[in-house]
């Protein structure tokens, strides 16, 4: 096929997509059309659309630890059990706070006289951070581009600006 075909497909396309999408809509529907066409190599990381194992954190506690029927059971133990399908996918200690704050509260006080356990998989929000950064291939005081693909846009931009964040502190050292 000549390029004037291929240019006339494109044109078609593009003639198709409603006028008054936003910047990040659009860009979905470049990302979507993408994966469509089994194209998602062509695709910067950043705009990869999210796995498809990807479990959404959830937006309020599955249990309240103030109402387990078992009220000897310790805050490590409360949360391998309600939060298991997030840990290690994401959930960092901070969600807590805004989930449980109770199940927060009890987490830090028993975490004063007792060692966080190695088989609980709930890091703090710098742990996860350097985690997701490392598995981006991100060294040290590099940056991320801003993400422009909507979906999961929330921890993208968290990444973004720890990226940013790191990357200002390394720059101050450097001159230091």
């Amino acid at each position: 096929m000549d390029n004037f075909k291929v240019l006339a497909i494109v044109d078609d396309l593009k003639n198709n997509i409603p006028d008054g999408l936003t910047s990040s809509e659009r860009a979905d529907v470049f990302v979507y059309f993408a994966v469509k066409m089994g194209m998602t190599h062509l695709l910067r990381p950043e705009a990869q659309p999210p796995d498809p194992n990807y479990i959404a954190l959830p937006q309020e506690a599955p249990e309240r630890y103030q109402d387990r029927a078992n009220r000897r059971e310790r805050p490590a133990n409360f949360i391998a059990r309600v939060y298991a399908p997030w840990l290690g996918k994401g959930l960092a200690r901070n969600h807590l706070l805004s989930l449980d704050r109770p199940l927060y509260d009890a987490l830090y006080n028993w975490l004063k006289k007792n060692e966080f356990p190695d088989w609980l998989d709930l890091p703090m929000l710098k742990e996860l951070n350097d985690r997701q950064l490392a598995d981006m291939g991100l060294k040290d005081g590099e940056m991320l581009p801003h993400p422009s693909f909507d979906n999961g846009m929330r921890d993208q931009l968290r990444l973004y600006h720890a990226a940013k964040t790191r990357a200002r502190m390394k720059k101050k050292q450097d001159r230091t």
